[in-house]
């Protein structure tokens, strides 16, 4: 079976560090992407991107779900994205792409799946 508890406790901590991570680093100005829900679709919040920035964004896992936003005056963004089914280990990772040169990567899933520096899918 796909989840089992100790799956769904993975990608919670996972979500945790995700979260850890963007305020860290939205703390020195860069932008960041934090995942604010998992189901039924990927809710992923940016901030710290360009005025008005058009950015776009893709969600890997076996498959890709991809969407559009502009941010806001103060460089934010909401946006939902299908949830593909997870890489091996319940890995997805999210990539979002400013037209002003922003950028920001969150790896969702199990800390134990997504070491330090492992930006691929």
């Amino acid at each position: 079976m796909l989840h089992t508890g100790g799956m769904r406790r993975g990608l919670l901590i996972g979500v945790s560090a995700v979260l850890l991570a963007a305020t860290a680093a939205s703390a020195a100005g860069k932008p960041t992407l934090s995942v604010v829900a998992l189901r039924p679709q990927v809710v992923a919040k940016g901030v710290g991107f360009q005025p008005s920035e058009r950015v776009q964004l893709r969600l890997v896992g076996r498959t890709v779900s991809t969407a559009s936003v502009t941010a806001s005056a103060a460089g934010s963004f909401h946006v939902a994205l299908t949830r593909p089914v997870p890489l091996s280990c319940g890995r997805l990772v999210l990539r979002a792409t400013g037209s002003k040169g922003s950028t920001a990567l969150a790896r969702i899933g199990p800390a134990e799946c997504n070491p330090p520096g492992n930006s691929t899918g």
